[in-house]
């Protein structure tokens, strides 16, 4: 596990969060739906089953979640992108885990997609993840994989090192993590995104300077719209339920 020292102030970060805006996400949309349609089969059947996507951002996951039967609600900070997901006719909760957690509210079901690597406090975040989930029910994550074969070779030049990545778990640290707060680790495996060639281009010209000029041309030459499964190894998706 590897984490980001200093970190902010609570109050900072939660400015910070409060303030993003990311209009490529929005150009990446019909990929995220993509991307969201392949994860959601591991939830199994929705059944009417309600179910809590924390760091919901412009509310994609909710639509794909919606589409197939569950009854989604989101927990966004992102004023921006929050108010996108409502646009889309969505509850989406404004407010820090902790505090939505304190109302008493329970679902079958809560995601958090590239969400835990943000959390300035995984332990603390993760014990009101815990609350909201209904005996029995499940939580199922996905975040980048310090542990991972690619992570270890590239080091300093792993592209997922970021500022706004605060922790960096392993597949081993996140699942003790998880089962000490209370939840019972069912499934570990990779995480496929779908993304398009321009962004992967783009990525790839960032992360390796040198050769950005021709990455550059091969951008240009290939069509933006083109979708890549894309899968390192270095992403990890975690399931695990909270017992009865």
């Amino acid at each position: 596990m590897m984490f980001q020292w200093p970190i902010q102030s609570p109050d900072a970060l939660l400015q910070a969060y409060q303030d993003v805006e990311d209009p490529l996400y929005v150009a990446e949309k019909d990929n995220r739906y993509h991307t969201f349609r392949r994860v959601l089969r591991e939830l199994g059947p929705a059944k009417g089953r309600t179910l809590l996507d924390v760091g919901a951002y412009c509310g994609y996951f909710l639509d794909v979640a919606r589409e197939a039967g569950f009854q989604p609600e989101g927990l966004e900070l992102s004023r921006w992108a929050g108010n996108n997901a409502r646009g889309l006719g969505f509850t989406v909760h404004g407010v820090p885990l902790k505090e939505l957690a304190a109302r008493g509210l329970q679902y079958d079901v809560v995601t958090l997609w590239d969400v835990v690597e943000h959390f300035a406090d995984p332990r603390e975040e993760l014990k009101a993840a815990l609350k909201l989930v209904r005996p029995g029910g499940r939580i199922y994550l996905s975040t980048i994989d310090a542990g991972s074969l690619l992570a270890r070779v590239m080091g300093g030049q792993w592209p997922w090192l970021m500022d706004m990545h605060l922790f960096y778990f392993g597949r081993r640290t996140l699942a003790l993590l998880l089962e000490e707060v209370g939840f019972h680790v069912t499934d570990v495996r990779t995480y496929t995104h779908i993304i398009s060639a321009d962004y992967l281009l783009r990525k790839v010209g960032a992360s390796f300077q040198p050769a950005a000029p021709v990455l550059e041309l091969v951008r240009r030459g290939v069509p933006s719209s083109w979708s890549i499964p894309f899968n390192l190894g270095d992403n990890m998706l975690m399931a695990a339920e909270r017992p009865l």
